[in-house]
């Protein structure tokens, strides 16, 4: 299959995106992350507006803890994570994409990374891409770079920067809506930028839609007041049918909440370290004026990031994190090791070999290792000829089982004599 550049990939037509081996872009040990995706059906029945709603998908985050092959899968994997969301809603035949805020990771993203994003997010085939400045992506005035390359880019295609407090009107066959747009002005402030909100006129027949970036009182950590926080009771008081929200990475609602929630907050796109717990998600929502809704859940994340703390004592827990490690996705996983324990120099041999096999398999394996030798007979003997003072000394001690751990405290020090 022939390389494409990032241009000639975004002039591709959207449905033939899947197609394009990533091969072509970063070096990598595994085929296709487009080999995991599935393009859910459009729902019966659908009602008048349907939404794609994503947030905090912070295309540009820099992954320096990683070596090079690794940060480039995963800088890879969140625009190959957008292009899913814009298949899906193309395929779901929806009116908007929503963006709630940090579309990008930070002020200094690239030209090259923008272009890019907004390419994908043109190959929208409904009405408008909604891209609101969120926290880290803020918009403090005309000066602003990021957004300056963002307008330029969006020139002439279907998504719209949404930088300051406005509402944007449109109107199809089957709907009539109002946005709310209300950006994030700096990275941190105790105000939240829902206020103004309240005081606009709320047309009937019009379904009527917040779109805002911050913590969520209850939902989010935010002790500080630092970042635009806002409680339910003000959502509540603006008189919407529904917000559209962005900046915590955990999802909400609950699945299985039924009715018309107040807010949508859809989690990061795709994990970005161990602290994701979950695969990645979006919001497909659907609404009518009357203020009915109907919403589900979207997987979108093509990498999954997994810690796993063991303590080892033997061989036998040794082949259970190897089950445990079978049972994963290796080629599309970050695999954290944190191991503890003690170990007989063969066991340890044993868990190194594992190891190591699995290396290739997973995108990264990063091990915390801190194991202890287990002291036997035959581990003394390797070290100290037979007869010798240290081999009398830790053979006596190891017979000692009331006290089992000054054998290896002994051995501990001889070893750090002779170094």
């Amino acid at each position: 299959m022939p390389t494409l550049n990032h241009e000639e990939r975004n002039n591709l037509p959207i449905d033939a995106a899947p197609q394009q081996s990533w091969r072509g872009y970063v070096p990598c040990r595994t085929e296709s992350p487009w080999r995991k995706l599935t393009l859910l059906k459009p729902t019966n029945f659908p009602m008048s507006l349907r939404i794609l709603h994503t947030a905090d998908n912070h295309i540009g985050i820099s992954f320096a803890q990683y070596p090079d092959i690794v940060r480039d899968r995963l800088l890879e994997e969140r625009f190959f994570s957008l292009e899913r969301l814009v298949i899906t809603a193309n395929q779901r035949d929806a009116h908007f994409i929503v963006v709630a805020g940090d579309l990008f990771d930070k002020q200094t993203v690239t030209k090259v990374q923008i272009e890019r994003a907004v390419g994908i997010l043109a190959k929208f085939q409904g009405e408008h891409v909604l891209v609101l400045a969120g926290n880290h992506d803020y918009y403090e005035g005309a000066e602003n770079k990021l957004w300056r390359w963002f307008r330029n880019a969006c020139d002439g295609t279907c998504v719209l920067p949404l930088i300051e407090p406005t509402t944007k009107d449109f109107e199809g066959d089957d709907f009539r809506v109002r946005f709310y747009a209300c950006p994030c002005p700096s990275k941190h402030s105790e105000e939240h930028t829902i206020g103004w909100v309240a005081d606009t006129d709320k047309e009937s027949e019009v379904i009527h839609i917040g779109i805002a970036h911050g913590n969520v009182e209850g939902l989010g950590l935010d002790a500080d007041q630092r970042y635009f926080n806002m409680s339910e009771d003000d959502m509540r008081g603006t008189g919407v049918h529904t917000w559209l929200l962005g900046h915590i990475h955990v999802p909400a609602p609950a699945p299985g909440t039924t009715g018309r929630p107040l807010y949508f907050m859809p989690g990061i796109h795709t994990p970005d370290s161990v602290k994701c717990s979950h695969p990645g998600h979006a919001w497909w929502i659907e609404l009518e004026a009357d203020g009915s809704c109907r919403h589900e859940q979207l997987t979108s994340g093509g990498v999954r990031f997994v810690r796993l703390r063991r303590s080892l004592e033997n061989t036998a827990d040794i082949e259970a994190l190897r089950a445990t490690c079978e049972s994963l996705d290796a080629p599309n996983t970050v695999l954290d090791l944190q191991l503890t324990g003690r170990l007989k120099e063969e066991e340890l041999s044993e868990l190194n070999l594992l190891i190591e096999g699995m290396n290739p398999n997973f995108i990264h394996v990063p091990r915390e290792q801190d194991i202890a030798k287990v002291l036997d007979a035959a581990g003394i003997a390797r070290r100290f000829p037979d007869g010798t003072l240290p081999s009398k000394l830790l053979l006596n001690l190891l017979a000692d089982e009331s006290n089992p751990g000054d054998a290896h405290l002994v051995l501990d020090i001889i070893e750090n004599l002779q170094s």
